[in-house]
């Protein structure tokens, strides 16, 4: 499951993981969360924490995920992704080497560090 975060400066689009991601998440609240960003925003600043309830992500939703990347390929100006488990920090290291912009991991105790660093 996807939620979305409020509470985040006007271009910072904030997604939580949790549970099993499928392709209804991503086409039903990320995309449209993205969209909406962009309709204001030249470019986004993404924050995905993968919470420690993350299950895993369907395949669906994996090649969701790589299309819309491919699709907003330079619409974000920044990604912070938080991410605990080994198996978890793995995936989302593969995911970031995909993007343009800066990328930065970082553990879910370092949402402080993470926070900094998105804002600069």
């Amino acid at each position: 499951m996807l939620t979305i975060s409020s509470g985040h400066a006007h271009d910072i689009l904030a997604v939580v993981a949790s549970g099993r991601v499928n392709h209804g998440d991503v086409e039903g609240y990320l995309v449209p969360a993205i969209e909406a960003k962009l309709q204001d925003h030249a470019s986004i600043r993404l924050w995905y924490e993968f919470s420690p309830e993350f299950e895993g992500i369907s395949v669906a939703a994996l090649w969701d995920d790589a299309v819309l990347g491919l699709f907003h390929l330079s619409d974000f100006s920044r990604v912070v992704m938080i991410a605990n488990q080994a198996q978890t920090s793995a995936m989302v290291n593969a995911l970031a080497c995909m993007l343009p912009c800066p990328v930065k991991v970082f553990a879910a105790d370092e949402q402080s560090q993470a926070k900094a660093w998105l804002d600069q």
